[in-house]
């Protein structure tokens, strides 16, 4: 919760692995928390962190990530995408990929504009965030979880009045029942609202 009426939710994947990685992201969450108190424009958000991060980027590490402010009096959704998955959202009976084209991700270059987003979300409407980890998983044939399964899977669900935590567990058994035993390389995931 930003103040009583603006609730924030991101999502963000860090490129790299281990340590370097994960202070990497512990900083972007730390900006991006920092700059969103104060700021409920995504899109301005993502332009001051991603010039705070390219300032001392030696590592060349980057951040794809999506964010969203929901204005819960209005429903109104405001929401901006640095070169992340786009969400899957089920508004006005619809479900669908919520696809914008995406920015560049924060940290590869100082100095680019984002765009900010917006639509008006209606009670029951869902939102399922999340990371490449889902729909690049892969079963021992080599074959990708992929986004045509997930937004099947969403949309079975998405009917029946889950709560989000059943939604996130639905998501997360399909995708076990699709991999089985394949070692996964990336890491999952999930936020649903």
């Amino acid at each position: 919760m930003l103040d009583d009426d603006h609730f924030a939710m991101v999502v963000g994947d860090v490129s790299g692995k281990g340590v370097p990685a994960a202070l990497f992201m512990v900083i972007t969450k730390t900006l991006l928390k920092d700059t969103a108190e104060h700021e409920y424009n995504p899109a301005k958000v993502f332009e001051h962190v991603n010039n705070l991060l390219c300032q001392s980027n030696d590592s060349g590490l980057f951040v794809t990530c999506w964010m969203g402010i929901l204005t819960l009096s209005t429903g109104q959704l405001n929401f901006a995408n640095a070169g992340h998955t786009a969400p899957i959202i089920r508004n006005k009976g619809e479900t669908k990929y919520l696809a914008t084209k995406p920015n560049l991700m924060l940290a590869a270059m100082d100095g680019i504009p984002y765009v900010n987003h917006s639509l008006k979300m209606e009670k029951g409407d869902k939102l399922f965030i999340y990371t490449d980890g889902i729909t690049e998983a892969t079963n021992e044939y080599d074959e990708l979880y992929g986004e045509d399964r997930l937004l099947h899977v969403f949309k079975s669900i998405s009917d029946k009045g889950n709560a989000p935590r059943d939604v996130l567990g639905i998501v997360r058994n399909d995708l076990d029942d699709f991999v089985l035993d394949a070692p996964q390389f990336d890491d999952i995931t999930m936020l649903a609202m």
